[in-house]
């Protein structure tokens, strides 16, 4: 096994035959980077839509059109390539659903 980790790290791209493996393994990292994106996301959208339920039962109008502004944001982004201020922007929008959703939850109890 030790053995099979060393030789996947030597670049191999000198000869035809070995190019075709290193692109190989770049697509396929590619492919795993695509996977965890697409599964971030899913998680994204699944607790927006937890949240939204929540604010359609008990919250105010403006709380559902900024969630319902959120989850397009989220479902317009691409994970995989997210720039730096869609990052941020992303960021403060999941702290505010984060405590939009806490302030549900105590008021359900």
């Amino acid at each position: 096994m030790e053995k099979a980790d060393e030789l996947k790290g030597i670049h191999r791209s000198g000869t035809n035959i070995m190019s075709f493996f290193d692109e190989n393994d770049q697509e396929y990292e590619l492919q795993q980077q695509q996977s965890l994106a697409e599964i971030k996301k899913d998680e994204y959208l699944k607790s927006v839509e937890l949240l939204k339920t929540f604010i359609q039962e008990k919250g105010t109008k403006s709380d559902l059109t900024r969630i319902l502004a959120i989850g397009y944001l989220i479902e317009s982004t691409d994970f995989l390539n997210i720039p730096l201020d869609r990052k941020e922007m992303l960021k403060e929008n999941m702290i505010w659903c984060n405590k939009q959703y806490e302030k549900y939850v105590d008021t359900t109890k």
